[in-house]
């Protein structure tokens, strides 16, 4: 058991909705009746569980493995990667209410949609192997299990706190 195994189940947890980003992609060209409310489920689920554990990570996780390191910045493409989705969530978001306006969709936005989920799960399909494969290893070889706990404790309080802020702009 690696000590870092507890981010990977949180991983393993999350792909389901990555890969039903892909499957949402795949129905639009059906225009299923519930299309809207998948898409509006996709949005809060990125935002809502998503957008923290990614500030979770920036929060605890990188700054841990570029002390392990040695070498400040190590991770600065990681938290790239976070910008990038972040920007992404925000367009499909946009996307996704123009959808739900209530008029019909236009070929070119159901297209653009299509894109843009398909486009979201590859990135982060990508960005959770990386962290899984080139990341966490690091952290395995240099971590104890009190100092990984500590570690896992930190990335729940900042997804908590940072989930709280977001509820509290939301009411």
């Amino acid at each position: 058991m690696a000590v870092t195994d507890p981010l990977r189940a949180e991983h393993a947890e999350l792909r389901p909705h990555l890969d039903a980003l892909d499957t949402l992609a795949a129905d639009l060209g059906r225009r299923p009746d519930d299309l809207v409310s998948r898409l509006a489920d996709a949005v809060r689920f990125l935002q809502g569980h998503l957008v923290p554990h990614a500030q979770a990570e920036e929060a605890a996780l990188y700054p841990e493995v570029d002390r392990v390191l040695g070498s400040p910045g190590a991770t600065a493409t990681m938290a790239a990667d976070h910008r990038d989705i972040t920007v992404r969530i925000g367009r499909l978001a946009e996307s996704a209410a123009s959808a739900g306006s209530g008029e019909e969709l236009s070929d070119e936005h159901v297209d653009s949609l299509r894109a843009q989920l398909y486009g979201l799960s590859a990135i982060l399909h990508l960005h959770f192997a990386k962290e899984e494969e080139v990341l966490l290893p690091i952290l395995d070889a240099h971590l104890d299990q009190a100092q990984a706990d500590e570690l896992f404790a930190a990335m729940a309080e900042s997804a908590h706190s940072d989930k709280d802020t977001a509820d509290d702009h939301h009411h």
